[in-house]
């Protein structure tokens, strides 16, 4: 379903390595590139047509402007609203994800590399909301002791839904019309500013830490600039140095 390659986290499996559940038997009867969307994740039907039918419901709740204000249960046992109480106004980190599938798709770990990478601003500029689509399986509880396999800081949230309303958000933000397709894979983070309404998304095999906290980082809220204006683009004709200076220069004009 992807070019990224194995997950090298060092993850503990979550899985135990038991028989397979009945879940990931009725993944197994789709076709792969739809097997691994979030919708035949969440939803876990056993064939296509039905997982149409069920998704087409979900996408007339998510054509509303804005992320959701459904009601989710945090592993801390706290019920919150997702978009007034978790999004509004933030910058947020968002993975969706199931303990059983965390191996498969390592969601989780690449947050971990994420809020680890972004330091002190974790927890006070950004924060990061789990969220799962097993929910018959990924009780408060368990969630909970699935964080601190993470070592989950002040911030990160591990939240749980009905299938139907974690779909709802997921649709908010892959953009998909309507249809389970190879955009909506799983193992995929995104990121936004809220208030802006600035949103993006990246693989959960984060690679180059530097490079995926600079993403996030460009979707923060920025100072704003003080003092004297300055020129930017080509120089004037009559300014030495190079064409595209992008700066102004002592003595031009």
């Amino acid at each position: 379903m992807r070019d990224e390659p194995a997950n090298t986290s060092g993850a503990v499996s979550a899985t135990g390595g038991g028989a397979p559940s009945i879940r990931r038997k009725m993944l197994a009867s789709l076709p792969g590139m739809v097997a691994g969307s979030l919708p035949a994740l969440a939803l876990a039907v056993e064939s296509e047509q039905e997982l149409r039918t069920q998704t087409q419901l979900v996408i007339e709740r998510a054509n509303a402007n804005g992320l959701p204000d459904t009601w989710v249960t945090t592993h801390t046992g706290e019920r919150v609203l997702f978009h007034k109480d978790l999004v509004q106004d933030k910058v947020v980190l968002i993975g969706f994800m199931s303990i059983c599938d965390e191996d498969e798709f390592p969601v989780c770990a690449g947050m971990a590399t994420l809020v680890r990478g972004l330091g002190e601003s974790f927890g006070k500029d950004v924060i990061a909301i789990s969220v799962s689509y097993d929910p018959d399986n990924d009780t408060p509880e368990r969630l909970a002791e699935f964080a601190k396999r993470f070592e989950a800081p002040e911030g990160w949230y591990f939240v749980t839904a009905s299938r139907e309303e974690v779909l709802t958000v997921g649709y908010k933000l892959y953009r998909a019309e309507g249809r389970p397709r190879r955009q909506m894979d799983g193992d995929r983070l995104h990121f936004g500013n809220a208030k802006a309404g600035l949103w993006s998304c990246m693989s959960a095999f984060v690679q180059d830490v530097d490079l995926a906290v600079a993403r996030v980082r460009a979707v923060m809220p920025q100072p704003k600039p003080t003092g004297v204006p300055r020129r930017a683009g080509p120089r004037p004709i009559s300014a030495s140095g190079p064409i595209y200076d992008h700066r102004d220069r002592p003595g031009t004009a």
